[in-house]
């Protein structure tokens, strides 16, 4: 009889000696297993986005034809700032994601193509949890941002090495006029044939003296009023790009300039790469 007791006695012990190891090691287990779930949803993510985000945002978020997403201005909010955003950055990561955007990036300017909606409710073709493995790919690159007390310090502006510039005696790679003529869908609005425009029409057919670009470009560099810097028919269209007030395209001076000069960008050193402008080029070189 005593010896069942003895038994009882210790079968409650042990049982609540592991009882009480499995409810202080809880924690550990329960942050080891949230640490592997987390990996595995990023791993997927990094599956999704070689898959269907590389060619617009670059292999590792550098930036290309969209904007670059491993990037401090968009962890410590500044671009959500630029666009009204009152969100978190993962809602705003998530919701472009599913959503789309409507409208281009501060810091990207017009661009040809703009952000396709990839969740499913929004008629694209992933599921709820693969854009949250995406989610949790993009917001991974966060960590590399943190300072000393984890915290993403306020964006100091970093130059992109592929951005156009403003120095237009640069050597521009090859142009592709097929990509060009894509890139500049949005600035056909005020560059349209035909009078009156917001801009300098491009084409021939409807130009005040029937000239194309090329050769108003190469009548100006000789024109003793031009006042911008170009030698070449290359780096007229260049400057005109990057630094449209260089020179002022007559008759544009004055009041019909000031409405001008705020519809036309001049970030576009900052915003385009060397290989869109190269493209732009390619492009108006091609109006006949």
């Amino acid at each position: 009889m005593i010896w069942r007791v003895l038994l009882g006695t210790f079968s409650i012990v042990l049982t609540m000696v592991v009882l009480g190891y499995v409810a202080v090691t809880e924690q550990s287990r329960m942050s080891s297993f949230a640490t592997a779930y987390d990996a595995r949803k990023i791993e997927a993510g990094a599956a999704l986005f070689e898959a269907q985000c590389k060619n617009c945002h670059g292999a590792n978020g550098e930036g290309g034809i969209g904007p670059a997403l491993n990037a401090l201005d968009l962890f410590n909010g500044q671009r959500m700032e630029e666009i009204g955003w009152n969100g978190t950055v993962e809602a705003y990561v998530r919701n472009a994601i599913a959503a789309g955007r409507p409208r281009y990036s501060a810091a990207i300017g017009d661009r040809g193509q703009r952000m396709p909606t990839f969740g499913q409710a929004y008629g694209g073709p992933l599921r709820d949890d693969q854009i949250e493995t995406l989610v949790a790919f993009v917001m991974n690159w966060s960590k590399a941002f943190e300072g000393p007390d984890g915290r993403i310090p306020s964006a100091t502006a970093t130059p992109n090495p592929n951005a156009a510039g403003n120095d237009i005696t640069i050597e521009l790679p090859a142009g592709d006029a097929a990509r060009g003529a894509t890139l500049v869908t949005a600035c056909q609005a005020c560059h349209v044939a035909g009078a009156p425009t917001v801009g300098p029409a491009w084409e021939t057919a409807k130009a005040v003296d029937g000239k194309n670009i090329v050769q108003h470009a190469e009548e100006r560099l000789t024109d003793a009023s031009y006042t911008g810097q170009a030698t070449t028919v290359d780096q007229y269209l260049f400057e005109s790009i990057v630094n449209p007030a260089a020179f002022i395209v007559p008759p544009y001076e004055g009041a019909t300039w000031q409405a001008t000069v705020t519809t036309m960008p001049n970030n576009y050193g900052a915003t385009l790469l060397k290989q869109d402008v190269a493209d732009i080029i390619a492009y108006l070189k091609t109006i006949p």
